[in-house]
Formats: structure tokens, C-alpha cells, sequence
């Protein structure tokens, strides 16, 4: 089960960024319990569906169809919480190793590519969700699902992700110019620093 933005980080932030965080993270953990749901959905229907054609010769004949579809969407509506959390793969073999104010531009630097890389594919999902809109474009499957449906809730998880992002982002830069210095972003501290790298 996902861990709770609210209950991980120490309550040091107050004013509007620390309202403006709190509400990102609890979009992107509503997220995550959705995604986490999902998951939890489609493994049953899953194996239903395989105890029924196994023993009763019964199949949906599309469990790898939506299976494919939670995977996509789920996938996709955890990454906002994941990256609050620290939780996206890190190689930091240097990292703890260099001096603290390196270690903070670094994170800034990656928190700078991770919104730029987050928008860019959100764009683009966006873009191909209207296309397939436009066009009634569907899976070529037994219930014809429109391609709209599954690329616009990846689109979605996408746009948190950016969000999430650009509000941690922005978050820390107030914080920086408050103390006067660069301030440690949310979630994405070193492992020497108290938090999961």
C-alpha cells in the first residue's frame, strides 16, 4: 500500500507552498489508491477468467486486453506518488559522496528534466488522445474499445507526474530564496540525508 505523502514528510512547510504541495500530494495519492485498486481489480478478473476456461471452458476472451489497459493506466496514475516519495529509480553511486551543496543542484538539475520529460509525453499523449478522438480510433479486439479511453487516462497520469513535478520544483525554489540557500527538495534526498534514495 502507497505511503502517505502527509505521513512521511515533517510538517516544516507552512504557508501557500505547503498548501499548494499538500494538494498535489493528495491528488497523486488518490492516484496511486486508484492505480493500486486497479491492479487489485484486474489480478482477480484475471484469474477468473483463467479458473474459467481452465475448468469450465468459459473465457471473456479479453482479459489480456484489460489487462494490458491497467497495466498502461495504473502504471501511469502511480508515478506522481512515486516521484513524491522518492521512489523512481536512482542511480546515485556519486551522490552521497559529494559535498551537500552539489548534491542539491543535482537534485534541482534532475527534478528540471524529470517536469521537462513529464510535459513533453503528456503533450504528445494528449495530442494522440484527440487524434484517436477525432477519428473514432479503436482496439482491434472483441469489444472494440475506443483508443481514446485508455490513452486519456495515461495522458492524465502523465500531466500529474508534470504537475507534481513543477510543484515540488517550485516549492523549492520559495524554500531556497526564503533561507537563503538551496533548499532540499521533497523526496528526493540521498540516503545519508534520513530519506530512501
Amino acid at each position: 500500500m502507497p505511503v502517505s505523502p502527509q505521513n512521511r514528510e515533517p510538517a516544516t512547510l507552512s504557508g501557500m507552498s505547503g498548501r499548494v504541495l499538500r494538494a498535489a500530494d493528495g491528488v497523486a495519492w488518490g492516484m496511486a489508491l486508484v492505480s493500486g485498486g486497479l491492479f487489485l481489480v484486474v489480478s482477480f478478473y484475471i484469474t477468473l477468467d483463467v479458473i474459467g476456461r481452465k475448468f469450465f471452458h468459459l473465457s471473456t476472451a479479453v482479459s489480456d486486453e484489460f489487462g494490458g489497459y491497467a497495466l498502461a493506466i495504473g502504471g501511469m496514475w502511480a508515478l506522481a506518488h512515486t516521484l513524491r516519495m522518492g521512489a523512481h529509480v536512482r542511480i546515485d553511486i556519486l551522490l552521497p559522496h559529494l559535498p551537500p551543496g552539489v548534491r542539491a543542484l543535482l537534485n534541482y538539475a534532475a527534478l528540471v528534466v524529470m517536469a521537462c520529460f513529464a510535459s513533453i509525453v503528456a503533450v504528445y499523449v494528449w495530442r494522440l488522445t484527440l487524434d484517436s478522438l477525432a477519428i473514432d480510433a479503436r482496439a482491434m479486439s472483441f469489444i472494440r474499445t475506443p483508443l481514446c479511453l485508455p490513452q486519456g487516462f495515461m495522458a492524465i497520469g502523465f500531466t500529474m507526474l508534470s504537475l507534481e513535478a513543477l510543484v515540488i520544483l517550485a516549492v523549492g525554489v520559495a524554500e531556497s530564496l526564503k533561507q537563503g540557500r538551496l533548499a532540499p527538495l521533497a523526496g528526493m534526498q540521498t540516503a545519508d540525508e534520513g530519506e530512501v534514495a
